[in-house]
């Protein structure tokens, strides 16, 4: 009896202790519980932040990029207008160089005149002097309204300013040229050089043919620079035409 005693307590403190230890367990349990779910929700907060800054993001983005397309259509625009722009600009400068050149189209230019030839009147001079450099005009001369040189006097005597001359018409100019195509013409020993008075812009396009022509001379072709700046050269049955002068040095190349 006395041996019972003993175990009954000792069960009823083991049943007390387990019943402790769950009322422990289910507080530890209670309160992790609780603790997760506040930790969820503020993870669930700051997702629902995050997803808030992100769709405002995405909103920006899309401003953005609309934003981008638009400025590249009116870029496009804009390149499109340019370009139009560009060439109306480009037709006027041709128009108004067509005019100066027109305008013009009675002058020509003599290259190459030692100075003080002309005694200081250019015009006498050449009115007395076109019937000696070219016979065929002696017994019609051109008629000239006025001459000079351009530019003011330079230093070097080897470098002669250019005499330039105004026709009463064109076709009397035409004449000269014609001549001094056929005939050379020298003055105190330096060939003198006859050219149409043509604008700035023209002149530009017109300069770098001549280097091209030369070349093509001394191959035997006959050389011509038509207007505006066009190579026309021949020989024999041959004919060809260049617009732009690297393509008849090319031409040139292949035949030295």
């Amino acid at each position: 009896m006395a041996d019972t005693q003993p175990d009954v307590a000792e069960a009823a403190a083991g049943e007390l202790t387990v019943a402790s230890l769950e009322v422990t367990l289910q507080k530890f349990f209670a309160k992790a519980d609780k603790q997760a779910e506040e930790r969820f929700e503020r993870l669930e907060s700051q997702f629902e932040t995050i997803n808030g800054i992100l769709a405002e993001h995405t909103k920006e983005l899309e401003s953005q990029r609309k934003i981008t397309t638009s400025l590249q259509a009116q870029m496009k625009a804009v390149g499109i207008t340019t370009a139009k722009h560009d060439e109306m600009l480009k037709q006027l400068l041709d128009k108004i160089t067509s005019q100066e050149d027109r305008m013009r189209r009675e002058n020509l230019r003599i290259r190459n005149l030692k100075e003080g030839e002309e005694q200081g009147n250019a015009l006498a001079y050449l009115m007395r002097s076109f019937p000696k450099w070219f016979p065929e005009m002696a017994g019609n001369p051109p008629e000239l309204m006025r001459a000079h040189r351009i530019g003011p006097p330079r230093k070097s005597p080897d470098k002669p300013r250019t005499m330039i001359l105004k026709c009463l018409r064109f076709t009397d100019r035409d004449r000269i040229l014609q001549s001094a195509r056929k005939n050379d013409v020298e003055v105190a020993g330096q060939k003198l050089r006859f050219t149409p008075d043509f604008s700035d812009a023209t002149a530009q396009r017109r300069r770098p043919c001549y280097p091209v022509m030369d070349r093509a001379r001394a191959l035997g072709f006959q050389a011509f620079l038509l207007y505006p700046a066009v190579i026309k050269l021949t020989r024999g049955s041959e004919q060809h035409l260049f617009e732009d002068p690297g393509e008849a040095a090319k031409f040139i190349d292949a035949r030295e």
